[in-house]
């Protein structure tokens, strides 16, 4: 009797923990990127690709994952406090002390965007001496890329859109460009040209650095608990070629 008793306390005491964790898969779990504006400061749609890669996750977990979009560097402030999961953060020392993170879900390059007329050559670093590089605001970047910059060359992180910084661009007030993107050169030049006619770009064919996109988990806020059901699904969604496809249904789409 004393037995059975204890079995059913036991199972009692496990299920309100069982129930929460549930609760917790239900709740809105927010995933912050960063938001794109126009030149005006209105913001833009998401873009497709973080869309299709987060829509992917949220089946494959069960997890209710929404998009929520905010300047970079707000964004970062609020994932630290604990307010939400951080799409797309490069780890670095600093950002280890405050977050864990996920499994890769795909890889990006960082490519240099010029304009035709006056085509930046990146070969090897020394190509990038003296020059000013455009980045987005609060950027972080590969090792070899942070441990130059500043140094070899200079970095511009003012212009908010991605207009502004290739009219910085045209007006020859920064070298180049550098762009976070999952596409390959051509594919990346072909989009940037269709979206932006104000001038003709090209794009380096060799990559300033490669990253793994990841997602930044918190330690503080509760969402450390998350970290395994998130990293069990980005490896079945990997293993099945799901999010590869995901990447590739938007890869050749101009946006236009």
């Amino acid at each position: 009797m004393f037995r059975h008793a204890f079995v059913a306390c036991a199972l009692a005491a496990l299920l309100p923990a069982a129930a929460a964790y549930a609760a917790d898969k239900d709740d809105e779990i927010p995933v912050l990127i960063a938001e794109t504006v126009d030149p005006r400061g209105n913001m833009l749609p998401t873009p497709p690709v973080i869309t299709a890669v987060i829509s992917q996750l949220a089946a494959e977990s069960g997890l209710h994952l929404v998009i929520q979009a905010y300047p970079w560097r707000r964004a970062q402030l609020m994932a630290e406090n604990g307010e939400g999961l951080l799409y797309g953060a490069a780890i670095t020392p600093e950002r280890l002390g405050v977050f864990r993170f996920t499994k890769p879900l795909y890889a990006a390059n960082q490519w240099l965007v010029s304009s035709a007329q006056t085509p930046l050559i990146f070969r090897r670093w020394s190509d990038l001496r003296g020059k000013v590089i455009s980045i987005g605001s609060g950027g972080k970047y590969g090792p070899e890329f942070e441990a130059r910059r500043g140094k070899l060359f200079k970095v511009e992180e003012n212009a908010a859109s991605m207009e502004s910084r290739l009219k910085m661009l045209s007006a020859h007030h920064v070298d180049g460009v550098l762009v976070d993107s999952f596409r390959n050169p051509v594919q990346l030049g072909a989009s940037l040209n269709c979206r932006f006619p104000s001038d003709r770009w090209t794009v380096a064919s060799k990559s300033v650095g490669f990253e793994p996109l990841l997602i930044a988990v918190p330690k503080s806020g509760g969402y450390t608990k998350l970290l395994p059901v998130l990293n069990q699904a980005i490896t079945r969604i990997s293993k099945s070629g799901s999010i590869q496809k995901a990447i590739d249904s938007v890869a050749n789409v101009s946006g236009c």
